[in-house]
C-alpha cells in the first residue's frame, strides 16, 4: 500500500484505476481491505481510493481520541496529498458518518455522496446497541467480542452457512484486533456523532443506501436520512446485512455504479 505522510504519521491507503475519483470509507473496523470485493469492477469506470485509518491496519499508530470530523479531516488530507479536488464519497458505516460531515462541511470537495448502512445520529437503538457491544468487550473480553460481532454484520443464514469459514478467521481476527482502548474510543466517535442538524446543507447528489435485514444500523436510520438530506434518493437493498458489500459485493456495487456519475469531475476550488 502507498503511504501518505500526515502530521500525526503515515496513512496507507489503496488506489486502482482511473477515472473520476471515488473514495470508499470504512466503519468502525477501519480498513481498506473489506472494500477489495467492490473494487475490480468500481476501477473499471473511476479512480478507486480506500485508506486504513489512522492507528488501524497499515497506518500508523494512533492513542489520542477519535471523531468523524477527525476522521473526516484525514479523507480531506489524503485528497489534498492526491491532489484530488473534489470525489465521489461512499461511506460505510462510520464511514457514512464521516461521509454526511464532508458532505455538510466541505461542500466543494463532495462531487457525489453514498451514505451506506449508516445512522444520522444516535437514538435509544443504536444506543443500547452500541452500548452493548462495549459493555461485552470491556467485560468478557476481546476473544467474546469478535466471536459475537458476527451477530450485527451479517444475515442469520448466511452466519449459519459460514460458520466454519467465521470460525477458521477468528485467530486472524483476534490477532489483528486494534486494542480494546482504540476500539472502545472509536465507539465513542460512533454513539458522540449527531449531524441531524447539518443535514439539510448537504448539496450533493446522494444515495442513501440501506438494508432490509441490517440489525446494527436498522433501515428507520436510513430512512431518517433520506428524509433529512435534500433530494436524496433511498434505496433498500433485500439481503445482505450491515456487511453487505461482503455478503453480496455484486449487488452492492450495482448500485454504486448504477448511480455514480461516470464522466469526468469538473474542477472546483480546493477548500480554503
Amino acid at each position: 500500500m502507498p503511504t501518505l505522510m500526515l502530521p500525526w504519521g503515515p496513512l496507507h491507503y489503496q488506489d486502482a484505476g482511473s477515472g473520476p475519483p471515488l473514495l470508499l470509507v470504512s466503519g468502525l473496523n477501519g480498513l481498506a481491505r473489506p472494500w477489495q470485493g467492490t473494487v475490480p469492477a468500481l476501477a473499471q469506470h473511476f479512480r478507486v481510493i480506500s485508506h486504513d485509518h489512522r492507528g488501524l491496519g497499515a497506518s500508523g499508530a494512533w492513542a489520542g481520541d477519535y471523531s468523524v470530523d477527525q476522521i473526516a479531516a484525514d479523507v480531506l488530507a489524503l485528497m489534498d496529498g492526491l491532489g484530488l479536488a473534489r470525489a465521489h464519497i461512499v461511506g460505510h458505516s462510520l464511514g457514512g458518518a464521516v461521509a454526511q460531515a464532508l458532505a455538510a462541511d466541505h461542500p466543494d470537495r463532495v462531487a457525489g455522496l453514498v451514505v451506506y448502512a449508516s445512522w444520522p445520529g444516535p437514538d435509544a437503538f443504536f444506543t443500547r446497541s452500541m452500548q452493548m457491544r462495549r459493555d461485552l468487550l470491556v467485560g468478557l473480553g476481546v476473544e467474546a467480542f469478535v466471536r459475537t460481532a458476527p451477530l450485527g454484520l451479517y444475515p442469520p443464514d448466511w452466519i449459519a452457512q459460514n460458520d466454519a469459514v467465521l470460525a477458521a478467521a477468528m485467530p486472524a481476527a483476534i490477532d489483528a484486533f486494534p486494542g480494546t482502548a482504540t476500539m472502545l474510543r472509536r465507539m465513542d466517535a460512533c454513539l458522540a456523532h449527531d449531524r441531524r442538524a447539518s443535514l439539510g446543507r448537504i448539496g450533493a447528489r446522494t444515495l442513501v443506501l440501506g438494508l432490509a435485514d441490517d440489525s446494527s444500523t436498522p433501515l428507520h436510520c436510513s430512512r431518517e436520512l433520506a428524509r433529512a438530506i435534500p433530494g436524496a434518493q433511498l434505496q433498500v437493498l433485500p439481503y445482505g446485512g450491515h456487511n453487505a458489500h461482503l455478503v453480496v459485493p455484486g449487488v452492492v456495487t450495482r448500485a454504486l455504479l448504477d448511480f455514480l456519475p461516470k464522466q469526468a469531475l469538473q474542477a472546483a476550488v480546493a477548500a480554503g
